[in-house]
Order: structure tokens, then sequence, then C-alpha cells
């Protein structure tokens, strides 16, 4: 059997390294159009704030792995034409253009920022750092950066701001919601975040939609115009606009409306023998049907997966939850399942926020919010921040979540206690103690 990866991304490495334990006859094949590959995306960000003692701390672990094993690596390698009836590939490298065919074909080409740019002198201006290539590019430019103006403010824009803010820059931060990280963290818990953007003199502008991107008349910056004013700056970073790189296989396989591919609940394609996974598919959302959560645990999560269906359906994807964790300005911040805003959306609920030290034996709080369905005490997210590393106990959250637990069935579970290591009752479990206080309570005034 000959199974060809397209795309080195972690979904892809992941992918190739099962296929390997899975397969150990088969002929692997991964390929990918970068020359350098394994790198986490947040390159950039660590080398400008000076947390890399060697390059080579930022590249994944799964790369090392591929290395070591019999798996065909052809990096610097396009895939140009895909021949579904004839299970074919055209790959070039260098201007050679060879001819592959394949048993079992699995993409995973990942995903990328994606504006229309009217004038092609634009992308001079533009800091990214999606690819490794990338990275070094945007570190040579901003050498000689006074400003810089950055287009989204989620986890890639904050964290993109956080590490720009260490140098002597002008910084100026669109979000289009009325408060930054709107998708994972409700407003309410980022008064700590807004006031260190303050402190650092980072200019944000929340609900404010930029409408058009250009150069300026002299053509040595870039203009961003919103329905407010107009503004400024030598370089600008995209932090939004994340779309899966699906343009070669358009018309080839199904896509949703959002470029996504169709895929089956074993990630097999509207073509037979060809998989998609990673960055390029919707995934099942327990409270949405489905939704696009290009994460890089999904990635390794569905590259994982889809090595056991290759031959047989065997292991179906199950809903998943969306965990998201950044560090910035000082926090950690972990979001698990719906924010408060997004659960207004479909339902009735009661939230309980917690502050407190992780432990009698620490010093520094955590403001940890659970989200509780009122009906039934259902839990449906969470959201922790915090200046320690305690993050966790998110983990067991995204299980409850996914099991469908209730607070009552939370507090009755059995949990690890080791005094001065742990803290006596987990945070998440004494939240949900808290909501069944005050749900006695609201029984007996009623």
């Amino acid at each position: 059997m000959k199974i060809i990866i397209v795309g080195a991304s972690f979904a892809g490495m992941s992918a190739a390294l099962e296929c390997r334990q899975l397969y150990p006859d088969a002929q692997i094949v991964l390929v990918d159009k970068e020359k350098e590959v394994g790198f986490f995306p947040n390159v950039f960000n660590w080398q400008l704030k000076g947390e890399l003692g060697r390059l080579e701390e930022a590249r994944s672990e799964l790369w090392a792995q591929v290395q070591q094993t019999t798996i065909d690596i052809r990096l610097e390698t396009k895939l140009v034409q895909l021949d579904a009836d004839h299970q074919t590939l055209t790959l070039e490298r260098r201007n050679q253009v060879v001819e592959e065919a394949y048993d079992a074909l699995i993409l995973a080409m990942g995903a990328g920022q994606v504006w229309d740019l009217e004038d092609e002198r634009l992308q001079e201006r533009i800091l990214s750092s999606k690819y490794f290539s990338d990275a070094q590019n945007s570190q040579q430019k901003i050498e000689e950066a006074q400003s810089v103006i950055i287009i989204g403010g989620g986890q890639i824009g904050l964290e993109s701001a956080d590490a720009l803010s260490q140098l002597p820059l002008s910084l100026t931060l669109f979000e289009a919601e009325t408060s930054p990280l709107a998708k994972y963290v409700d407003a309410d818990l980022m008064a700590g975040i807004e006031e260190e953007l303050t402190k650092r003199k980072i200019d944000l502008h929340t609900a404010e939609i930029v409408e058009k991107i250009s150069l300026s008349p002299a053509g040595d910056k870039v203009k961003v115009d919103t329905l407010k004013a107009s503004y400024e700056a030598d370089y600008l970073l995209f932090a939004t606009n994340f779309q899966p790189n699906t343009a070669l296989v358009e018309g080839i396989v199904d896509c949703n409306p959002d470029k996504t591919i169709v895929v089956d609940e074993y990630l097999e394609t509207s073509q037979p023998h060809i998989f998609a996974i990673g960055d390029l598919i919707q995934l099942p959302f327990a409270f949405f049907g489905k939704a696009y959560l290009p994460l890089i645990n999904h990635a390794i999560l569905t590259g994982r997966l889809v090595a056991y269906n290759l031959v047989t359906k065997r292991r179906p994807l199950n809903e998943v939850q969306r965990i998201v964790s950044s560090h910035l300005f000082g926090y950690n911040i972990t979001s698990v399942g719906l924010t408060e805003r997004q659960a207004q959306l479909w339902t009735d609920v009661d939230t309980v926020t917690i502050q407190a030290p992780f432990s009698q034996w620490e010093k520094e709080e955590l403001t940890f919010k659970l989200i509780v369905q009122r009906a039934d005490g259902r839990l449906l997210g969470g959201q922790l921040i915090s200046t320690s590393r305690h993050i966790h106990q998110m983990n067991t959250l995204a299980l409850a979540i996914s099991n469908g637990m209730t607070a009552q069935e939370m507090v009755e579970q059995s949990w690890l206690c080791l005094p001065r290591y742990t803290n006596l009752v987990p945070i998440v479990t004494e939240a949900c103690q808290l909501y069944l206080h005050r749900q006695e309570e609201n029984a007996h005034e009623n």
C-alpha cells in the first residue's frame, strides 16, 4: 500500500507517524512545499520576547520522530495537480515534475490568512509567522520598523501585540468585537488584559472594522481605513481571516461555503481513498453541530485518527471541545467550551466566578468562571485566568462537558489531593459546589 500525505503540518506529521505504526510494510510519502517544517506558529513571537535559547526549541518533537522513521520525506515539493479518477498526483520540486500513484491520499495542507490586497506591493508591508520562512522574513522587517498595525484582537493578535510591545514600537490593534478575545473569554474577565494594553501604550480599537487596506500616498507605509478614521504604520500584521488551503482541490472534492473540505465521520472526502484532516475540515462540535476549530490539538487528533480508517472504516470522529490557551501579558488564559455570551444564544445560563489562590500554600490568585445551563445544571464552559501555571484542571472540565455532566455529578467525583502540590479541592469542583449552594438558597427564597 502506498500512502501519500500532502502537508507536513501537525496533522500531516501525526498521520504519517500513526500510519507508520499501523502499516509497517506500507510506502509512506510526506510532501510539503516549505523548506523548513515542524515549527510552531509562535516562533516569531517567542523570538521577539527572547524566549528561545536555540531556534530548534520552536520545532515540534513530531518532526524529530518523523525523521527517525523510514517515511519518505519530500520538502520543497508542491502539489500541482490531483487526478482522483486515476488516483495520481502531479508533484513539482525545483522545476522537476513527477507523477505519483497512491492507494490512500491524506490532505493536510493546513490554513492561512486570506486578504484581498489590491496592490501587490503591500506584500512587502505584511508581517506573518504562519510558516518558518515568513517568521524569519518578519524578523528582518521588524528591525527597521517604528510602527505596526495588528488586525484582529483574538488569540493570535494579542500574542503578537504582547511580543511586539517588547520593542520600541507604536502599536495599533483593531478588533471587530466589543472586547479582545471575545470568542474565548467574556468581557467581565478581561480587565487585567486591557489594563496591560494601556500600560504598554497599545492603541486598542474595539468595535471598529477595517474596510480597506492600501499603501500610503508616498508608498512607504501601509494605510488602514475604517468607518471611523484612517491610520498608517510601517507594517501590518493580520491576525484574522483564516481559511483552509484548499484551492488546489476545489472542484475535485466537495467543499463547504467556508472552503473547508466535506468529510464523513471517518474523515473520508467525497472522493474514495482521499481523506482530509486538521485545519482543512470542520469538526463535530457539541453545541453547534459542526464548527471550524483550527487548533493544534485537533490537528494531532484527526491526524492520528485518520490512519485507522484508510483500509476499513473503524474509528469515527466523535464530538470535540474547543480548548484554547494562551500566555498573554503575564497571564495564563484558558477557555473551554462556550463563553457565557455564546451559551446565551441558545439557552438560559447561570454563572459562578471564583477568585482564590490555587492552594493555601500559594498567594497568586486564579480567576475561574463556570457557565452552567440553568434548566438542569449541565456544564457548558469555563474560563481560567491567572499569573500561575495551574491550568491542567481545564482538561478535566473539558471531559466533563464532553460527557454531558452536570454540576451535581461533578461534585460527586473523586479527585487527586496531595497537600502542598495540589489544591485541597479542585477549583472546578469548588465552582460547581458554589453553584449548588446558590441553587439551594434560591429554592428556599422561593
